[in-house]
Formats: structure tokens, C-alpha cells, sequence
């Protein structure tokens, strides 16, 4: 009998490697918008998180804080971050999300990074901000005003579920 795996989540870093490690380096604002959109879609196909993190927004659109944190120090808003791992025994990230993600959720990150890929980190950044979870989050602030209220992800959900055929 064949076991079938349950659909599950993982570390939000672990899908941030997995991005920069299938997809080459890109400025920490894409991956961030990249990482919001993936979660986005998988909660509105699978109805359950992806990662084990929230998203705020922040002025240049969804943030994981998590994630956030994790690059500062190697990165800037709009300067490229690459995947590199901690040590040389560090197991590969696409190797690890096969293990724990099934292949449907596989599948669907895939497609949303192909979906996205082409676009840039200004691009992803004007795209979030004329979505309703940011918006909604930001409860009338101005563009600029500091912000890090969490996306809801009942929003996230609804406002994703339009897209899926």
C-alpha cells in the first residue's frame, strides 16, 4: 500500500531557500512578494498555511518578518540575496521541501514562481499594493506611514481563490 503524504507546512526560511536556490539570486523585495503570492495561492487551493509565518505590510508591500530578519544583514531592499548554505553538509532546499511538501504543493509553488518569475521586485511590489489583504491591513495609512499590522490570511484566502480555475 502506498503511503500518501498529508499536506503540511514548512519554515518559512526553508521556502525562502528553496526560492533563491531554484530560482537564483533576486532583490529581498521579490523574494518577499514572491513568498507572500505563494502562500497566497496555497491557502486559497489547499485552505491551510504553507509556512509557518505571517506576513505584515509594510510600506513596500507583504513582509515576512521572519525572513526579514534573517537577510538583513546580507541584504538590502533592493540588492540581490543569493541561497547559500550554512555549511557544506547543509542538505540541498529542494531536496527538503520534496521530503515534507507533497507533490501538489510542490507542483503549485512551482507554478506560481514561473507565474511571477519575469516580473520584477517594483513590479510584485505595485501588484501587492492593489491587492485587498494588503490593503485591508493597512486600514487607510498613507503609502509611506510605518506599518506592521499582520495580512489576514482569511483574506489572503478569499482574495486568492478568485485566480484558481
Amino acid at each position: 500500500m502506498k503511503t500518501v503524504k498529508s499536506i503540511s507546512s514548512i519554515d518559512s526560511s526553508l521556502l525562502a531557500d528553496y526560492v533563491l536556490s531554484t530560482h537564483g539570486p533576486m532583490s529581498h523585495l521579490k523574494l518577499q512578494k514572491l513568498l507572500y503570492l505563494i502562500e497566497g495561492y496555497h491557502l486559497a487551493y489547499f485552505t491551510e498555511s504553507l509556512i509557518d509565518d505571517e506576513f505584515q505590510a509594510w510600506t513596500h508591500g507583504p513582509v515576512s518578518r521572519k525572513v526579514y530578519d534573517s537577510l538583513k544583514d546580507k541584504s538590502r531592499l533592493y540588492a540581490d540575496v543569493g541561497y547559500e548554505p550554512a555549511s557544506d553538509s547543509d542538505p540541498d532546499p529542494a531536496i527538503l521541501v520534496q521530503s515534507l511538501l507533497t507533490q501538489d504543493q510542490i507542483d503549485l509553488v512551482n507554478e506560481v514562481l514561473d507565474l511571477y518569475d519575469k516580473e520584477s521586485g517594483f513590479e510584485l511590489e505595485a501588484l501587492t499594493h492593489a491587492q485587498t489583504p494588503w490593503i485591508n491591513a493597512r486600514n487607510g495609512l498613507p503609502l509611506g506611514a510605518k506599518c506592521e499590522n499582520v495580512i489576514s490570511k482569511e483574506d489572503m484566502k478569499q482574495y486568492f481563490s478568485q485566480f484558481l480555475n
